[in-house]
């Protein structure tokens, strides 16, 4: 049975564990994706919180978040300067509207009007990079080579994250091609499923990304974006979590992760339990 709340009684609020802000001088950014959602009120926001102050509110626990309305809905400038400054002095991740991933498709006008909208984050610093998430019909073979070329040409100025979750892509050849090009190749967690991409690690030079999909495998094709996700992690397979965090730590400059199994404020509960883990662990302490 799950925990009704993070809080461990209602008069008492849950006070922002400290490991997160000293690994993040570690170069360590953990987040969870996205914040805006309406059942994580009482789970972690503070009962009778509203949409518009939930940014303020998980600010003052997490230095990063994945914003991933803009996978949605293509974002505006408008948009990303209430929520620069709402929090700025966080770093956000932005994810790419579907139309430039899974239907692949867009204009080069709306290429440009996405590039546009991010520099009110990059101007500022705020713009960890940004998240091209294909879908598992995107198989590796030279069109898809060729598409990923004209993608990170165009948005050269940007650090790019590539989250290839079709196993065709997760062979040397891909990675390689990311180093080369500058991109960054996600690494997942997700379920052990045939054509998934086994959880391989992908350290990166610049910048390690790790994103935590849960792995319910029972919902992971046939759910939908709350189902698929619903997972709550054993104790043994955080401890994997964190071993391949601690890999990427040694190898990278900086490292994001983000945990995306968030019904119920699951993700919370994992970011914080990873993050405390972390702090205590003699082997980082020791790098």
């Amino acid at each position: 049975m799950y925990q009704n709340s993070l809080f461990p009684d209602v008069s008492t609020r849950f006070l922002p564990p400290r490991s997160l802000w000293k690994l993040r001088r570690r170069g360590v950014f953990l987040g969870t994706s996205g914040y805006s959602y309406e059942d994580w009120v009482g789970p972690f926001y503070p009962p009778g919180t509203r949409k518009p102050r939930m940014l303020e509110y998980y600010q003052q626990f997490f230095p990063v978040t994945e914003l991933n309305y803009t996978y949605y809905s293509m974002p505006l400038a408008s948009t990303l300067f209430q929520i620069r400054n709402r929090a700025p002095h966080m770093l956000f991740s932005v994810k790419a509207h579907q139309s430039m991933t899974h239907e692949r498709r867009a204009t080069r006008q709306s290429w440009q009007d996405f590039a546009d909208a991010m520099t009110v984050l990059s101007d500022t610093g705020q713009l960890a990079c940004l998240l091209f998430q294909f879908p598992s019909s995107f198989r590796c073979g030279d069109d898809g080579f060729a598409y990923l070329d004209e993608l990170l040409e165009y948005f050269d100025p940007f650090h790019v994250v590539l989250e290839l979750r079709h196993a065709s892509w997760h062979h040397h050849t891909t990675y390689d091609y990311c180093n080369r090009r500058g991109a960054t190749l996600c690494s997942v967690d997700a379920p052990r499923l045939p054509g998934l991409t086994n959880n391989v690690i992908y350290p990166g030079k610049k910048l390690a990304y790790y994103r935590l999909h849960g792995r319910n495998a029972q919902r992971w094709f046939d759910g939908d974006n709350v189902t698929r996700y619903d997972y709550r992690y054993t104790p043994q397979e955080l401890d994997e979590i964190i071993n391949n965090v601690i890999t990427l730590v040694e190898a990278s400059h900086h490292v994001l992760l983000f945990a995306n199994n968030h019904p119920r404020a699951q993700a919370v509960e994992t970011v914080i339990q990873i993050a405390e883990a972390l702090d205590a662990s003699p082997a980082l302490a020791a790098l």
